[in-house]
């Protein structure tokens, strides 16, 4: 779910942890989440964010894949301009993280 805005931010960022399992080891992975959009007249409810986060509990998904489905699930709900989603973990003591982005480039801020 999505609510409209009668004013556009230039950037909405979120962060919130998440849990998967690894397929490959069937191990239970903990990540944090980022989020980053550049919105057009949607925002994301935190309460929505918070259920696509939750969602991936008991599942399946690699580490490469949680990043990209994060931030398609995340278009498809608002449309932003743009979306970057960066998921990290860490993995037998190897850090992880995996950026996904979708959508044209942000705006460089100097």
């Amino acid at each position: 779910m999505s609510i409209k805005l009668s004013k556009r931010p230039t950037r909405i960022k979120l962060r919130g942890r998440a849990e998967a399992v690894c397929p490959i080891s069937k191990t239970v992975d903990e990540y944090i989440v980022e989020v980053e959009y550049v919105p057009r007249d949607q925002a994301l409810l935190i309460e929505e964010f918070e259920k696509i986060l939750a969602s991936y509990k008991g599942v399946e998904i690699l580490h490469e894949e949680l990043a990209v489905d994060i931030a398609e699930r995340i278009r498809k709900i608002v449309s932003p301009i743009y979306v970057k989603v960066v998921a990290r973990s860490t993995y037998r003591g190897v850090e992880v993280e995996i950026t996904a982005e979708l959508g044209g480039q942000p705006a460089i801020y100097i």
